[in-house]
């Protein structure tokens, strides 16, 4: 039944390995050795709340429906797991915990060139491309061990996309105008890719043309609906990412110059 509640082992044990981790270190060892300021609830929730969706979408109806019926809902899958969940990670992690893993120089170095606009440009938009080709993304449903090297590299290098404009510690973040342009240009490769498997004359992807039908939904059809989530939809993510940074900018910048007209007038009085 596709949605049916099926739950792989390995699911929640990493999950809870994960936030347990994380409430270890932002928690205890934290206090032991000082290492920064306590956590923010709503920062921690962000973190809490990528584990969650990240069940929800690798386990039960989602992962049925991806893996054996649609293509729409692998689709939606890949979407929340490379536009949703790492951006809440970042959200959710203190900057002092960064500093802190990436206090040894290869790997602060390691994190600005992977990091860098550019290069995350590519590492994300190439590893999205990649996966949907038609021999690489047909042998996902046919291997299980595959499945699993795509959605770990897809959240990884997601990860690695968002990390310019969303990196926890502010020096391993582009400046503001480069950040602004990566926001405009990153998503324009993926509705490329979306556009591409739209208009596709055939269906690209053979398990999903003799899988049982669900919601009446042809193959070929199927393809048309997820082609078009990551053509059109997606593309919104990064360009509310772009308005919210716009406007912090402009805030920034008027909060700014008040200072410095008050600090200017200020010492004119003195002056005079």
């Amino acid at each position: 039944m596709p949605l049916s509640w099926s739950i792989h082992p390995s699911i929640p044990v990493g999950l809870v390995v994960l936030v347990g981790l994380y409430g270890l270190c932002v928690g205890p060892l934290r206090r032991r050795f000082g290492w920064g300021p306590p956590v923010p609830w709503e920062q921690a929730s962000a973190f809490v709340a990528a584990a969650l969706i990240l069940f929800l979408v690798l386990t039960g109806p989602i992962h049925d429906l991806s893996d054996s019926y649609l293509f729409t809902v692998h689709m939606l899958q890949h979407l929340i797991l490379t536009l949703i969940v790492p951006p809440l990670l970042l959200l959710g992690t203190p900057d002092w915990l960064v500093r802190r893993v990436l206090a040894p120089r290869p790997l602060a170095a390691l994190a600005r060139t992977l990091g860098s606009a550019p290069v995350a440009f590519v590492i994300f938009n190439g590893t999205l491309a990649l996966w949907h080709l038609p021999t690489f993304y047909n042998s996902t449903l046919l291997r299980l061990d595959i499945h699993i090297l795509e959605h770990v590299l897809f959240i990884g290098t997601a990860t690695v996309g968002w990390w310019p404009v969303l990196a926890p510690a502010p020096e391993y973040r582009a400046t503001r105008v480069v950040q602004l342009v990566y926001l405009l240009a990153i998503p324009f490769p993926m509705k490329l890719v979306g556009l591409l498997i739209t208009f596709a004359d055939t269906v690209l992807y053979p398990a999903y043309a003799v899988a049982p039908r669900v919601w009446g939904l042809a193959p070929i059809s199927d393809q048309q609906i997820g082609g078009l989530l990551m053509w059109i939809p997606a593309a919104f993510v990064f360009w509310v990412a772009f308005g919210a940074h716009f406007f912090r900018w402009f805030a920034e910048s008027r909060a700014e110059d008040a200072t410095q007209t008050s600090v200017a007038q200020f010492t004119r009085e003195r002056a005079i």
